[in-house]
């Protein structure tokens, strides 16, 4: 008797499951489903970020606009961010995603930026400007790429172009300059200068006159942001939105 693919998948999972079961990585319960680290009980605890703020002078703003004082100098216009990092859950999730390679966080997270934008009616806009809206991930060098083996960006933009039917801009914007990780530099002079020239935008005629959703999953300065909007503006983009799971 041949055995359906959907049957042997299951069998899989649950053989896995068995021998490497999986826990949440907050509460420690164990999961009813392979590779689900994050619970719907402690998923649910998670809260959005109260107020948005301008990226670089952290001053209230709607919708996180980039403020009068800081837009002259700079070239992100928004930035559009679900939670705050100190908050605990949110913290230790991340982490996990990036430095312990847990691919399937992914999911919860891409949730997260899913209910953060309806729950601020930002989905409206999208859904209004769908036809100029370009998603393209913060990409990471190809050094950094195959340390990691996936661009845990890449994967957030993926599954928000999907949700939202939104195209997506793929090896459009490149990192042609491996430097030291932004989260091992404290100094926020240090962290602008570490992203001085490090993105490359390729195939301008693909973003001439768009709204391109800038997505990540940290901002801390703004700086990696901010570098990759100003390549962006520089090669024909209207506007350049940040969107990342927390600041």
């Amino acid at each position: 008797m041949k055995l359906s693919i959907a049957t042997m998948i299951s069998a899989k999972n649950l053989f896995l499951d068995l021998l490497f079961p999986v826990h949440c990585l907050i509460c420690q319960k164990k999961s009813d489903f392979q590779e689900n680290y994050l619970c719907p009980q402690c998923f649910a605890k998670i809260k959005f970020k109260a107020n948005q703020e301008c990226a670089f002078c952290s001053a209230h703003t709607i919708n996180g606009q980039t403020c009068p004082f800081c837009r002259a100098s700079h070239h992100l216009d928004f930035l559009w961010a679900a939670a705050d990092y100190r908050e605990p859950i949110v913290k230790r999730t991340l982490w996990a995603y990036k430095y312990r390679f847990i691919k399937s966080l992914a999911g919860p997270l891409s949730e997260l930026l899913r209910s953060f934008l309806r729950r601020k009616k930002l989905d409206k806009f999208l859904e209004t400007y769908r036809q100029q809206i370009l998603v393209i991930p913060t990409p990471l060098h190809y050094r950094r790429l195959n340390w990691r083996s996936y661009n845990q960006s890449e994967l957030l933009a993926e599954n928000l172009a999907a949700k939202f039917h939104l195209k997506m801009g793929k090896d459009i914007l490149i990192r042609i300059k491996h430097k030291v990780p932004q989260a091992e530099l404290e100094d926020k002079t240090k962290r602008q200068e570490n992203t001085k020239n490090i993105f490359s935008c390729l195939k301008r005629e693909e973003i001439k006159d768009k709204i391109i959703i800038l997505v990540d999953d940290i901002a801390t300065t703004g700086s990696t942001l901010e570098e990759a909007a100003k390549v962006l503006k520089q090669s024909g983009a209207q506007k350049v939105i940040g969107l990342v799971v927390a600041k």
